[in-house]
């Protein structure tokens, strides 16, 4: 990966920034002023100190626990859903008769709604990697594939997958973990092109949960734990391929063979699959890429 996209920098953490008053400010305060100085105060400082994200990991060969070695810091980050339309209905027969789809900047996938989401599993394929015309032989073209809970509805996010780039004639991909709003995590888990991901993301409060990447191709998995971020409302769990961010911009979209999700989310006790889904697909000056249901398997086609 070019240094240029993951370097060293250290990324501005909220709790870094004072919280300050003017000069206007009273020097001397009431008893009751001091109360409600003191009261907000405190509610700032323990928002800011839940947007601390921290992760813990564990990693697994073949069942066994084996040394865990932090990857590096990226400059990459995914992020909630960014609309480009509101939900309209579609009537293609592939898209089943009657679902909703939403246009995105750079969601491509599903989405299923509800109240009080616990955890989602897919698995997928890791695709080989392709300039889109007009891409040129310098670009560094990508994607990412992951589950995860919230972002649909909100700005709050947990998720986990992996990212591909190509870089002139090679692909390089990567495991990774995130909850917003840090930017996210590679992790020390080899994935190849071809091999068969399947990721588990469980929220195990409003502001924690832990995320398990299997690669069934090598018997290797990481489970990761963390801690902080954005508060989760657990109101969607999705599938999703996406055209991520580095430096506040997005990627250049990567071309792909068509790709798909299967899985399940738990929502209020209960298993439901992607069959009820909302589709997103992935709209910048043209469609790039458009999604699909068929039964409960989600697809994804480059455009």
């Amino acid at each position: 990966m070019k240094q240029a996209l993951r370097d060293k920098t250290r990324y501005k953490n909220p709790t870094e920034e004072g919280l300050f008053f003017s000069e206007s400010f009273p020097r001397v305060l009431c008893p009751p002023a001091m109360k409600f100085a003191a009261a907000l105060i405190a509610l700032v400082s323990a928002s800011l100190v839940s947007a601390e994200v921290t992760w813990s990991f564990k990693k697994f060969q073949d069942g066994v626990e084996v040394p865990f070695e932090e990857g590096p810091p990226t400059k990459f980050q995914s992020q909630a859903l960014q609309r480009v339309r509101e939900a309209r209905k579609r009537s293609r027969i592939e898209r089943r008769a009657g679902a909703v789809t939403v246009e995105s900047s750079n969601w491509c996938g599903a989405a299923v709604t509800g109240t009080t989401f616990s955890s989602v599993v897919g698995s997928w394929t890791v695709p080989t990697l392709s300039r889109r015309s007009g891409q040129s032989s310098n670009s560094d073209p990508a994607l990412a594939q992951w589950v995860g809970i919230d972002g649909f509805n909100n700005d709050a996010l947990i998720q986990g997958g992996t990212l591909s780039e190509l870089e002139g004639n090679s692909q390089e991909n990567f495991a990774w973990t995130e909850m917003l709003p840090a930017a996210l995590k590679e992790v020390s888990l080899t994935v190849g092109t071809g091999d068969h991901i399947t990721t588990n993301v469980t929220a195990t409060s409003a502001t924690s949960g832990t995320v398990t990447i299997q690669n069934t191709s090598r018997g290797t998995s990481i489970v990761g734990t963390v801690s902080g971020g954005t508060r989760l409302s657990q109101n969607s769990a999705e599938w999703i391929l996406e055209d991520f961010e580095s430096g506040n911009s997005l990627v250049a979209f990567a071309g792909f063979p068509t790709q798909t999700f299967t899985g399940s989310a738990i929502r209020s006790g209960t298993s439901v699959s992607p069959s009820t889904a909302t589709l997103i697909d992935i709209v910048q000056s043209s469609t790039l890429c458009s999604a699909t249901l068929s039964g409960s398997t989600v697809s994804m086609t480059d455009n």
